[in-house]
């Protein structure tokens, strides 16, 4: 089990793009789901000191799923664009569904 944990860190940390990794505190993303709806979220934190977890960030997510936003780690891989934080109050006040894309 553990194995299978390491092994799909490592394929998405070797699928993570340079701008993914550069994603930094303060940022607001987009994120596609399979459920057919995006997350909205802020980075609160930077990449942990650990190497395992570099590409990890803790964000504050939103979604018409969850209005009231939660906090959570994100692998930086999964991040569909980074966008303005104009873009991200749009989403807010549109109850989080799709509307800056």
């Amino acid at each position: 089990m553990l194995e299978d944990l390491s092994r799909a860190m490592q394929t998405a940390d070797d699928n993570t793009q340079e701008w993914q990794k550069a994603i930094k505190k303060g940022d607001y993303y987009r994120q596609d789901t399979e459920y057919g709806f995006s997350v909205y979220g802020q980075v609160i934190k930077n990449a942990y000191k650990d190497k395992y977890l570099r590409n990890y960030r803790l964000v504050r997510a939103y979604s018409i799923a969850c209005p009231e936003g939660e906090l959570g780690d994100v692998h930086v891989s999964s991040i569909s664009e980074i966008i303005t934080e104009e873009e991200f109050e749009k989403a807010k006040i549109n109850g989080w569904r799709d509307v800056i894309r």
